[in-house]
């Protein structure tokens, strides 16, 4: 279905990746990961023609439909209604035309022959099947609440990201192509994504970080690890990806010790030639030495050289290994403060609406320093609003005291697309010198050349660690994490699952990565459903 040959592509004057070959075909499934920067999503873009490479080509085989989902933003004038039904592809176009020809008749226009063989190809379309198709992904990934006649710049960023999903997926493509699909998904939205995978019959090609919905739906994992330009290739899952990087780092370490031990025998080999060759050509200068010796020395003289010539040779070669890099990561170190009968967040009489829809009734809630919380809910229950609410972001009925301070890692990034500077935000929210900041920074892999970059170039991922650096640094003891592993790659996951398992202060989480939920560990478990917010 796709094949592309020798793509490269640079940033900066800095290579991303070459020499990318791909094939995908038909019962393919395929996972892309990496750290952030190292060019996924640049990769994708020019998979899908959104993008030139640098060298190299992308063929199609005729006839097949991409479906292709990115953390877009859609058309902010379009409504609800006619977005999704744009994904029917041809049979929207069908429908909209049977529609209008119903109503010519109904004129007495004569438009019967063109009637029929419009009817026609809705009944090869199987258009009946339209509106329980719509139906069903409307609530499978939770957008039934939204009216069609609701204009996009209405709709809130996850909701635009899951509409968008919802549209490639019902516009029956050959070959799918997806962008994190899971993030602003809940558990059943991902349940029903990965089912909905498991019987699709094309190929699929997904970058994602969520490592339990990649163990189920791929067979070969593809690493753009930021360290060698070209892809490596894993078989199996997200499991026996990093079992099987975890063997190869291995054996590659031990490859390189076993090289520098023949290095070092061998310049050691060829440092004896020389002496002794000197020695040598010493004594025949003396006047010591007969013919024979000078025969000698020369003999010697050349066999060093030649052990040398061997050795760079080999050096040169591309057989010989470099010492094994792996790319900087995350560096975090929480707070440790912890106060188990101290109340760190109280409320009375909390209640929480949007729009008109009451999302929690009024409730009192007591949280003890230590606790750590796991908040769940479908989507739309009202989990961010209430981290919002405990936070101070949002107007509430009751009140919500905080007296230990808390701070709260968003789901969504939409309010940072700003002008302001990466070092100047991160002042703005942490008081410290210029020079402190820089430091700090640069523990979150902000280096020289991005203390001055505009948030609004910042990717995902790196606003992730930017505001991940804001929360470490406020000494905040409460920390209220809204999908924290959304758009962050595997090395700063397990950075921050072992950061938040030895933090001793409290912590409220909405996730629905099980790896990530199951790593880190929760005391007490609240679950937010139909404005009730119960404790198992």
């Amino acid at each position: 279905m796709l094949k592309a040959v020798s793509l490269s592509h640079h940033y900066s004057g800095d290579t991303l990746f070459a020499g990318v070959d791909l094939v995908l075909g038909a019962g393919d499934r395929v996972g892309l990961v990496g750290p952030n920067g190292a060019g996924k999503s640049t990769l994708l873009r020019i998979l899908t023609g959104g993008l030139k490479p640098a060298t190299g080509h992308v063929r199609r085989a005729p006839g097949t439909r991409l479906g292709w989902f990115a953390q877009q933003v859609p058309d902010p004038d379009d409504t609800v209604g006619r977005f999704l039904a744009s994904g029917l592809g041809e049979l929207d176009t069908v429908r909209t035309r049977l529609a209008d020809l119903e109503q010519a008749l109904a004129r007495g226009e004569d438009v019967l022959a063109e009637y029929g063989h419009i009817q026609d190809r809705w009944t090869a379309l199987q258009g009946w099947t339209a509106e329980t198709r719509l139906a069903e992904v409307r609530d499978r990934l939770d957008l039934s609440h939204l009216p069609d006649d609701t204009p996009l710049r209405h709709v809130s960023g996850g909701e635009q990201a899951r509409l968008t999903l919802a549209r490639v997926l019902l516009d029956t493509p050959d070959l799918l192509i997806l962008d994190e699909p899971t993030n602003h998904l809940d558990a059943e939205g991902i349940t029903w994504l990965g089912d909905w995978l498991a019987a699709f019959s094309g190929g699929l090609l997904v970058v994602s970080h969520d490592r339990a919905f990649l163990d189920r739906t791929v067979t070969r994992m593809l690493e753009l690890d930021g360290i060698h330009d070209e892809l490596q290739t894993y078989e199996g899952g997200y499991t026996a990806y990093r079992e099987e990087k975890a063997r190869r780092w291995q054996r590659l370490l031990l490859d390189y010790e076993a090289q520098e031990k023949d290095r070092t025998r061998w310049e050691a080999d060829i440092a004896r030639t020389r002496e002794q060759a000197a020695g040598v050509e010493q004594s025949v200068r003396s006047g010591l030495g007969s013919d024979k010796i000078r025969r000698y020395a020369k003999k010697v003289a050349k066999k060093a050289k030649a052990r040398e010539r061997r050795l760079r040779r080999q050096m040169d070669s591309l057989r010989w290994i470099d010492r094994p890099e792996t790319r900087p990561v995350l560096a975090l170190a929480f707070p440790q403060e912890a106060t188990p009968d101290e109340v760190v967040v109280r409320t009375r009489e909390l209640a929480l609406s949007r729009s008109g829809r009451t999302l929690l009734d009024p409730v009192d809630l007591t949280v003890y320093g230590g606790d750590r919380i796991l908040l769940t809910g479908v989507n739309g229950a009202g989990k961010t609003t209430l981290l919002r609410a405990l936070a101070g972001d949002v107007p509430t009925g009751g009140t919500v005291e905080a007296p230990a301070g808390v701070s709260l890692l968003p789901q969504t990034h939409d309010d940072l697309r700003r002008p302001t500077s990466v070092r100047d935000f991160f002042r703005g929210h942490v008081p410290v010198y210029a020079d402190d900041a820089e430091r700090l920074l640069d523990a979150y892999l902000f280096d020289s050349d991005q203390w001055d970059a505009p948030l609004r170039t910042l990717s995902a991922g790196e606003l992730r660690r930017l505001l991940l650096a804001v929360m470490v640094n406020s000494r905040a003891r409460v920390l209220l994490l809204d999908e924290p592993t959304n758009y962050l790659d595997f090395d700063s996951l397990d950075v921050i699952e072992v950061a938040l398992r030895e933090f001793r202060g409290t912590l409220i989480t909405v996730t629905h990565d099980a790896y990530f939920a199951a790593a880190v560990g929760h005391t007490r478990h609240w679950h937010l459903t139909g404005g009730k917010l119960l404790e198992h």
